[in-house]
């Protein structure tokens, strides 16, 4: 766009958030006017997660669910259990929010992604508060200001090993 002078009138491009315009250069790579699939945050398929990939993938999601009970006052034991990773529900609740997140804050997301994501969050810890009720995991209060007490690392270590292990034999007995 330009003005009457000859001059651009484009807002500048700021790190993180790119004009429109600038949409273009995010897909040059492939030569086309859409993106590369790999260009493209993908959503994870908990069950389809190749063996070979499976301690990575639980240590990112672990990473992420550590950030986010950091990063929010409100996500406490009531939402998040401790033993999260011991519910499946709540694994792929939280994996389905941590992709959510990457698609939203990614470099191709318009300026509205984050709402969307806030809106996901709202409704994502909604639920995990009510499967949280139902799971009869125990746990004492505790206030929302106090730090945060780290999963049982040897326990969490043991379901990923047992998680390994059974894809492992399914695999090799053809199962899926």
């Amino acid at each position: 766009m330009e003005d009457e002078g000859g001059g651009d009138r484009r807002p500048a491009a700021r790190p993180g958030y790119p004009v429109l315009d600038g949409m273009k250069s995010a897909f040059a790579s492939n030569g086309s006017a859409e993106p590369a699939e790999d260009e493209i945050p993908a959503a994870t398929h908990w069950p389809s997660i190749p063996v070979a990939d499976l301690a990575h993938e639980w240590s990112e999601l672990r990473a992420r669910v550590v950030e986010l009970k950091v990063r929010f006052d409100s996500v406490d034991h009531h939402i998040v259990p401790d033993c999260w990773w011991r519910h499946n529900e709540h694994v792929e609740a939280l994996a389905a929010l941590r992709d959510h997140k990457r698609a939203s804050f990614s470099d191709m997301a318009p300026a509205t992604a984050p709402v969307d994501w806030l809106r996901a969050f709202r409704d994502i810890t909604s639920l995990l508060r009510s499967w949280r009720g139902l799971s009869g995991c125990g746990g004492s209060h505790r206030s929302l200001l106090a730090a945060y007490r780290p999963d049982d690392d040897d326990a969490f270590a043991e379901r990923v090993r047992t998680d390994v292990e059974a894809r492992q034999r399914a695999a090799a007995y053809g199962a899926v």
